[in-house]
């Protein structure tokens, strides 16, 4: 088996975490609204990604142990890939009609 793949989510969610803090505090942000559409895209990208591998973890979690408790994680999982799934969709139509501002 490869890596663990905690490690590059751990690293993706503090680049995200940073991101933002640092936009709320002023020290960054958007120039153009090109800008602003190209950051959509990539937040598109990170939603589809995070789907993708929470639907891994849902069809993985039940085979790592005999809990009973695995499945109801597993099936809670599954709901949040849903959700996932929803937010990529939502940041593409944004990024969309973003890419339209002038």
């Amino acid at each position: 088996m490869g890596y663990d793949p905690m490690y590059a989510v751990r690293t993706a969610a503090q680049a995200m975490a940073e991101a933002a803090k640092d936009v709320a505090a002023g020290h960054t942000g958007w120039d153009r609204p090109a800008d602003a559409a190209n950051s959509l895209e990539q937040m598109a990208k990170l939603a589809t990604a995070l789907s993708d591998l929470l639907r891994q973890q849902a069809e993985a979690l039940p085979g790592l142990t005999a809990d009973p408790q695995a499945a109801e994680a597993a099936k809670l999982v599954s709901e949040a890939v849903a959700t996932a799934t929803k937010l990529g969709e939502q940041i593409r139509k944004a990024g969309s009609t973003a890419s339209a501002v002038r």
